[in-house]
This record gives C-alpha cells, sequence and structure tokens, in this order.
C-alpha cells in the first residue's frame, strides 16, 4: 500500500512572506534590518552607535558600514556625528535625511501589513 501524505496537513504548512526594501536610483537603500538599525539610532538618548548596533546584533564596524553605504547610494548621510571629550565617546544621531527614510519605510511597512491581513482574509486554500 502506497504512503500517501495527508494533503490537509501539507496544506496547512503553506503560507506566504512578503520583503520588500527602499530604493534610490534603482540602488537597494533600506531593508528590514537597515530600518531597525536606524529606528535604533533614532531612539537611543545617549547616541550610542555601539548600542544602537548590539540591539540589531551587529558589530559596530558593520553599523556604521551600513551609515555609509546609505550615504554612498542616495549621496546623503543619514546621521550627524559629534565627538566625544577626551576620552572619546562620540555620538550620532538621526538627521532629516534619515528620518525622511525611517518614516517612508514605516509608512510603506504599514500598507504592506494591510495587504498582509487581506490576503489572509481573503485568499483560503482549498
Amino acid at each position: 500500500m502506497e504512503n500517501r501524505p495527508n494533503i490537509e496537513e501539507l496544506k496547512s504548512k503553506i503560507n506566504y512572506g512578503i520583503k520588500f526594501w527602499l530604493e534610490f536610483e534603482g540602488k537597494s537603500i533600506l531593508g528590514s534590518g537597515w530600518a531597525e538599525l536606524l529606528k535604533n539610532i533614532g531612539k537611543n538618548k545617549e547616541g550610542s552607535l555601539t548600542q544602537a548596533a548590539k540591539e540589531c546584533n551587529y558589530s559596530y564596524k558593520y553599523a556604521w558600514n551600513i551609515l555609509k553605504r546609505i550615504e554612498k547610494r542616495t549621496g546623503n548621510p543619514v546621521v550627524i556625528t559629534g565627538k566625544g571629550g577626551r576620552g572619546g565617546g562620540g555620538w550620532v544621531r538621526l538627521n532629516n535625511w534619515g528620518k525622511i527614510l525611517l518614516d517612508i519605510y514605516r509608512e510603506y511597512l504599514n500598507e504592506i501589513r494591510k495587504i498582509e491581513e487581506n490576503l489572509k482574509e481573503t485568499i483560503k486554500i482549498d
């Protein structure tokens, strides 16, 4: 006797995913991970890039490289920085461009979440 899969069980495991990112002149500039970094920078009152990076499980260097890539691809920095005192301890904050990009990303994300909810309600697998 042939061992047939339980079709209903298989169908229950089917789902979908929607992934998006912002582009600037055809170049990818902001996806979920990079947006999370900008969000963490924006909420970080101390201005610590190290802390914002840590919250994303990024190294400081990787986070700094992300900020530089966005700047290179758009021609504009997304942060302002300041130097610390004699012991170091500089700071980083989102500038207006960084805030605009993050706001646009959030707006698209909210719309995509609405689309996802609509798909769940309207598409039923028979």
